[in-house]
């Protein structure tokens, strides 16, 4: 097993499709937290009288640390773990190195259970890269336009920091499923990120018309706000801890739900 997982991720780092991903991952982090640290101190979040936007009315451990995870506030950063996700798994059934995987091995369990620890580890590499740009983006904002300090050494941003890698990798984990489920990159990846950006808003809006107030805490988006901060979710949210609970067992079921229906599947 441990061979077949060196294998596995040796494979996804002899492409050139992971450093490509790499780049657009730095990217992301960096722009949307530089970005976002501006609002730190500005004039429109003192005077604002929405509760959310005046956190940032001054700079302190929990500005700070929605600055470095504002990526999953604004619901995108989660899209770049899931589309990677999926983009591993396809890619093995676009170019039939799945094919061939299996043909050599026949039993598929031992092959999906190292993919998935394959997946897992890509996802947490993406998931450091992606913490320490957006700390690098944020921290030009607020050190040259702001004057403030970055706050590194709370414990309150070393949580953030830490949480935001379990919730890359898990992402990176749904992806895996549901590319697992539908085998067609493009289809994959159009669909998985289209529910999880436009669904995630049109769900919202449906709870709240039908007046299901306990609801959008369940759905994957709102999990990831309450995980990272919960003093910019609304008071029946989860607890972070419960939520980063709820959010795991969604990435783990979806990923052998959809390993247990590939099993099933004729080999292409």
């Amino acid at each position: 097993m441990g061979g077949a997982i060196k294998a596995e991720v040796r494979k996804i780092f002899t492409t050139r499709l992971w450093w490509g991903l790499l780049i657009g991952d730095v990217v992301l982090g960096a722009l949307i937290s530089f970005a976002w640290a501006f609002q730190i101190g500005s004039d429109s979040a003192k005077q604002s009288s929405d509760r959310q936007t005046h956190l940032l009315a001054t700079a302190n451990p929990d500005s700070i640390a929605s600055v470095y995870s504002a990526g999953f506030i604004a619901s995108i950063a989660q899209l770049f773990p899931l589309a990677l996700g999926v983009i591993l798994i396809t890619s093995e059934f676009r170019h039939k190195t799945w094919t061939a995987t299996v043909l050599a091995q026949p039993k598929r369990w031992p092959i999906t259970v190292s993919k998935i620890v394959s997946i897992v580890v890509v996802g947490i590499v993406y998931g450091v890269v992606y913490d320490i740009a957006s700390v690098i983006g944020g921290a030009i904002t607020l050190k040259s336009f702001r004057s403030s300090g970055l706050f590194l050494t709370s414990s309150q941003v070393l949580q953030t920091l830490a949480l935001m890698l379990l919730i890359f990798t898990v992402w990176t984990l749904l992806g895996f499923g549901f590319g697992m489920l539908i085998r067609n990159q493009i289809a994959a990846v159009f669909i998985a990120v289209g529910l999880a950006f436009i669904g995630n808003i049109l769900f919202n809006v449906l709870f709240r018309l039908v007046h299901w107030h306990w609801a959008p805490k369940f759905l994957p988006g709102d999990l990831t706000s309450s995980i990272l901060n919960p003093g910019f979710s609304d008071s029946n949210s989860f607890n972070w801890w419960a939520g980063a609970l709820v959010l795991t067992a969604y990435g783990l079921v979806l990923a052998l739900v959809g390993s247990g229906i590939n099993q099933r599947k004729d080999v292409l």
